[in-house]
């Protein structure tokens, strides 16, 4: 399931809300790509890569290795959990102003 086509989008999809959602409510991006991304082309910039990047790996998906895959949705789907840890805790204690 992990290593699935819909794996694929799911993940990155969870990854791009989360972050959105994320820095909406305060957080700082970790990431300097993406960091990058946001501050010099915005959030639909960096929706533009994301869907991207998601097109680049469905297009490649035939050559690239089960495990590739599964590694790759497990980090990015790891990365949206995280997200969504960060986005509820701000929603409980916002930032100070």
């Amino acid at each position: 399931m992990l290593a699935s086509k819909e794996a694929v989008v799911g993940c990155q999809t969870a990854d791009t809300v989360t972050t959105l959602h994320a820095l909406d409510l305060g957080a700082r991006e970790a990431n300097p790509v993406v960091e990058f991304l946001i501050t010099n082309l915005g959030a639909g910039g960096f929706i533009a890569a994301k869907i991207g990047v998601t097109l680049l790996v469905l297009h490649y998906y035939p050559s690239l290795s089960s495990d590739f895959i599964r590694l790759a949705n497990g980090a990015t789907c790891a990365i949206a959990a995280h997200n969504a840890l960060i986005a509820r805790e701000l929603e409980r204690n916002p930032p100070a102003d």
